[in-house]
This record gives C-alpha cells, sequence and structure tokens, in this order.
C-alpha cells in the first residue's frame, strides 16, 4: 500500500505545484486585462482630436483585450483540469487508508427484491460501491451500479483484459475522470437524445442557399447606396423583409434556441471526453470495439460533438439586439444556424446515443480499472468449466482492512453445499458475504482479494436478511418465505450458487429445525451448489445421509476471560456457544 501512497503523494505535490503556478499566472493575467483596457481608454482620449486614429486605437486595443480573455478563458480551463487532478489524487490516499465515507454511496440503487445486492451491502454507507467507485457522469454511475447486479456470467476473460487495460493506464485514466468531474449537467443525457430522436425539423429546404442570396443582395444594396447614392431606404426594406422572414418562424426559433441553451455545455464538455478516447490506443478488445463505435463515416464523435456545440453556441447570437437585428435582417442568422442544427441533427441523432453509452462505460471501466490498480496484490481467477465452482487460496474481504483481515482457504464443487455452524461473532456472516462478493467481483471481471482464485462462473443468489413489509402486509416470516420460493423458482431455470444465512429465523426452534432441513434437501434435489450459516446443529446431520452435504465451522475460544476469534474456516460441526458467556460478560444477566 504505501507504494500506492506514494505514487499517489507524488502526483499530489506535482498538480499542486503546478496549479499554484497557474492560479498566479490568471492573476497576473487578470491585472493585464485591466491595464490593457484602462491603456486602451487613455489611447482613445489621447487621439480624441485625430478620429481615424482614435478608432484605430480603440480597435486594436478592443481586439487585444478579447484576445486575452479568451486566453486567460483557455489558461482557466488548465486550471480547473488541475485542481480536479489534485482532488482525484487526494482522494486515492484517503480512499486507501479507508477513509470513503464522504464518496457517492449508491443509496439509491439499494433493492431489497435483487438477486444479491441487498444481502451483499454492494450499495449503501461503507458499501463495496462507495469504496470502488469513481464514476463522475450520471450516466457512468448508472451503467457501474448496473454492472454490479446484472449477474452475468459472460465474457469474463473479456472483461478481466478490459479492467486490466485500464488498470496500466494510471495517468488516461485519472486524466479522464478529472475532465468528467468537471461537467456541470444540468439536462440529463436520456433527454437529450429522446429530444434529438424525437425532434421535427420547421425550417424550409430553401434555407439552404437563400441565406446566401439574402447576403449578396445585402451588401449590394449597400454598396449602391454607398458609391451610387441609391437610396438607403431600399437597404432599411429589404433588412425589413428578411426581419419578417425571421419573425415567421421565431416561436420555433425562439424553442429551439431555449434547448440548445440547456445542452450546449453538455455537448461542449462531452467533446473532450470524446477526444481523450479517441486519441488513446487500448490492447482490449472490447475498449476498441468501442472506440470503433465513435467513428462515423471516417469522421471522429468529437468532431462531429464540437461542431454541434458550436452550432447550438451560436443560437445564443439571437439574445444581441444588433445581430438579432442586422445579423437576421441582413443574412436570415437565425434560419441559416436552425437549418444546419437540423440538418445535423438528422445526420447523427440515431448516433449520439452510442456515443454517450460509450463515454458512460468507460466512465464505469474506469473506476474497475482504479480498483484493480490500486489492489496489485489481488488476483484475476482463473475461469474454467472443471468440478470446482470456487477454489480460493487466501481469501478475504476486500473492505477490511489487511492488517485485520483474516484470510482463508476453501473449495466448493458443483452440487455441494456446505453446512457452516460457529457461535456468535466467529464470522459465519462475514465469511458467506466474502464468498458471495468474491463472486461478484469474478462475473465484473474484476480481481478478488485472494492470492489464487479457480472459478467456474456460476450465477448467485442469496438469502441473507428478510425484511417485513408493513405496506404489503407480509410478516417476516412471509417474507423470508416468498424469498425461498423465489431461490427455488430460479433453480428450475438455470444453475445458482445459493448462499443462506439463518433461515427460517420467524418460527419456533423445533419448526425452523424439521423446515430447515426439508429446504436444504429440496436444494439438493435442485442440484444447487451454496453455503447456509447456522446456529442448529441438527442440521448438520443432513451430511449423514446426503453426500453432497458437508459441514464447516468458525469457532471461538474462551482465554483467560476473553473471548478469543480466529476467523478461520474449519472442517466439521462448531462445539462452542457464547451466548450466556457474553451476557454475564455485559453484566446482562
Amino acid at each position: 500500500m504505501q507504494k500506492l501512497i506514494d505514487f499517489y503523494g507524488a502526483n499530489l505535490n506535482r498538480y499542486t505545484g503546478q496549479s499554484n503556478k497557474v492560479q498566479r499566472w490568471l492573476q497576473m493575467l487578470s491585472y493585464s486585462r485591466l491595464v490593457l483596457f484602462l491603456l486602451t481608454i487613455l489611447a482613445v482620449y489621447l487621439l480624441r482630436f485625430e478620429a481615424k486614429w482614435a478608432v484605430v486605437g480603440a480597435f486594436l486595443g478592443m481586439a487585444a483585450f478579447l484576445g486575452l480573455v479568451r486566453y486567460y478563458q483557455d489558461v482557466k480551463k488548465k486550471y480547473r483540469l488541475l485542481h480536479a487532478l489534485v482532488k482525484v489524487n487526494a482522494t486515492e490516499i484517503e480512499v486507501l487508508q479507508h477513509n470513503f465515507e464522504e464518496l457517492p454511496s449508491g443509496e439509491e440503487y439499494v433493492d431489497d427484491q435483487h438477486c444479491y445486492s441487498h444481502d451483499l451491502d454492494l450499495f449503501g454507507k461503507g458499501s463495496f460501491f462507495q469504496y470502488l467507485n469513481r464514476t463522475q457522469l450520471q450516466e457512468g454511475k448508472d451503467t457501474l451500479a448496473q454492472m454490479f447486479t446484472a449477474n452475468d456470467i459472460g465474457a469474463i476473460t473479456a472483461k478481466q483484459e478490459t479492467v486490466d487495460d485500464l488498470a496500466q493506464k494510471p495517468k488516461w485514466r485519472q486524466d479522464f475522470t478529472a475532465r468528467a468531474m468537471l461537467i456541470r449537467q444540468q439536462t440529463p443525457v436520456s433527454e437529450i437524445t429522446k429530444w434529438l430522436k424525437q425532434y421535427v425539423p420547421f425550417v424550409p429546404g430553401s434555407m439552404r442557399f437563400l441565406p446566401w442570396l439574402f447576403l449578396v443582395m445585402t451588401l449590394f444594396l449597400g454598396a449602391m447606396a454607398f458609391w451610387q447614392g441609391w437610396s438607403w431606404s431600399l437597404l432599411g426594406y429589404w433588412i425589413l423583409l428578411g426581419l419578417g422572414l425571421t419573425g415567421r418562424y421565431f416561436r420555433r426559433i425562439q424553442q429551439l434556441a431555449q434547448t440548445a441553451d440547456r445542452i450546449k455545455a453538455v455537448f461542449k464538455q462531452y467533446s473532450s471526453l470524446l477526444t481523450s478516447i479517441e486519441e488513446t490506443e487500448f490492447e482490449a478488445a472490447q475498449l476498441r470495439y468501442q472506440k470503433q463505435r465513435l467513428l462515423v463515416d471516417d469522421k471522429k464523435a468529437s468532431e462531429a460533438i464540437a461542431d454541434f456545440a458550436r452550432l447550438l453556441n451560436t443560437m445564443d447570437y439571437n439574445n444581441n439586439i444588433f445581430y438579432a437585428i442586422f445579423g437576421n435582417g441582413c443574412f436570415l442568422g437565425a434560419l441559416q444556424t436552425a437549418h444546419q442544427i437540423e440538418k445535423w441533427i438528422g445526420q447523427h441523432k440515431e448516433q449520439v446515443a452510442d456515443w454517450f453509452e460509450v463515454i458512460a462505460l468507460f466512465d464505469a471501466y474506469n473506476s474497475l480499472g482504479n480498483f484493480a490498480f490500486n489492489h496489485p496484490f489481488y488476483c484475476y481467477p482463473v475461469i474454467h468449466n472443471g468440478p470446482q465452482v470456487l477454489a480460493c487460496k487466501a481469501a478475504g474481504h476486500p473492505l477490511i482492512p489487511e492488517e485485520k483481515n483474516v484470510r482463508n482457504d476453501f473449495s466448493i464443487n458443483h452440487e455441494d453445499f456446505f453446512i457452516i455452524t460457529g457461535s456468535n461473532m466467529a464470522g459465519k456472516s462475514t465469511f458467506l458475504r466474502t464468498t458471495g462478493l468474491l463472486m461478484v467481483m469474478a462475473n465484473m471481471g474484476l480481481p478478488v482479494c485472494a492470492e489464487e482464485c479457480l472459478y467456474s462462473p456460476i450465477k448467485l443468489v442469496t438469502s441473507m436478511r428478510s425484511i417485513d413489509s408493513l405496506s404489503k402486509g407480509d410478516s417476516y416470516f412471509l417474507s423470508e418465505l416468498k424469498r425461498l420460493k423465489f431461490i427455488i423458482n430460479l433453480l428450475q431455470e438455470e444453475p445458482y450458487f445459493v448462499v443462506l444465512d439463518e433461515i427460517l429465523k420467524g418460527t419456533n426452534s423445533t419448526d425452523k429445525a424439521a423446515g430447515s432441513k426439508r429446504f436444504l434437501h429440496r436444494l439438493v434435489q435442485a442440484r444447487a451448489t451454496g453455503l447456509i450459516a447456522t446456529h442448529d446443529l441438527s442440521l448438520c446431520e443432513a451430511a449423514d445421509d446426503l453426500p453432497q452435504v458437508h459441514n464447516y465451522y468458525l469457532d471461538a475460544t474462551i482465554q483467560e476471560g476473553e473471548l478469543y476469534f480466529d476467523y478461520r474456516l474449519k472442517k466439521g460441526v462448531s462445539k462452542t456457544m457464547n451466548a450466556s458467556f457474553l451476557l454475564e460478560k455485559m453484566d446482562i444477566v
């Protein structure tokens, strides 16, 4: 871990130094703008009796001022990017020290009906999602959450290659994250793509050439009035005609301008992310495929998006009274821009959703690559089709700090079921969540918290915490029964790895023991593979009748008046109990 902290610390120091330097330069440019503005005013004042030179001085001064303003904006963008990179590296140092409570928790993705996400604490405060997630875009965050819950066991090797490819590109990943961090998205991408697909054109096809003819006629009338003495009123009437033509479509132009104002920033900012993807060479086949989706008729998506952003920005010119009168009156500026926007929409409206999807995928996979980079001693599971579903050496839970993480070796074959017994706080539930999370990570293509891992892909379903529902009128026990029925239904469709924790808690011990045995027999008949943790030692007798069932336990001992847990998985049945000891220890009884 220290090497990683040193890496991020060096980045933090470098970007902080660069950021401070650029900030000082920005302050200097601010003073320079003020000085240049005052000098321009002074020059005009001193040349006030030489009108021609005063105009030249004013023009040059304003041109220089506007150039300096544009340069200032470019430098400010660089400062914001450096500041974002400082934040990126500071965040990684905090997370490596297990301080990640301030990061987005993914609470909105909590679903107690999902196959496993609620039981494994994938979302919410202190969750694995909160620990891993570095997405900056809402679409990327949604895509990452979908990866967590997909239960997709296909193409795992390809996913691993994708994650590993990005893990090897820390500089690119940080730059992408920093650029995405700067995006201030007021309109959801889904809303933008819907608007593009449903957009109905209103500009006549004649606007391909009419604005240019209008401009030529405007210049002609102006020249004739200036040099040949024609009446200026002719030019005035011509401008009024242009305003009349534009006014005919005023309402639709205003609607388009309002929409353009809401979405232009998204296209401008996303263009930077597309450029970052397009200019990078990737090794993983999936990343190369996603990059290929950004090519349209040999033109890059970033260029097309940038063109559209410029057109949308041009619609803002109508807010300027001078442009609104002379731009529309002299060359039908608003209609010409609207026609170009509609032409762009017609060419690319079906592709924009793909481009945004590619960005979201990279944003999501960026988090996975970052996780792999931050855990160099984790291993990528070896995918195989042998009898072992899962065989791990030194497997642990990724959210437990390394100095406290007790690792276990275990192996479970297809259609085997392990009964895990143990006293309270011995680590049964932690072991179940470790196993379940390991499988979720493996299915996503992530390296797992283990020294070695052999994995035959299989979908996962769990029942570890049932919740009663007052609104539905479901008791705790009925909710648990519905969950068990849900599991049986899934097993009838395809194989699943089943993880159960102390089932049938909502009934008496005798009924619970009998019901648990019958349900375990039902799982074996369904050829399920999995784990079940229980305090009911009578359930362990099933191993005598069913060769697929095996007993394991996590133990606790009392040493010098204190409970001691070693959190080691052992073969056999637990013989220790600690409830009475704890009641006395805590002076409850």
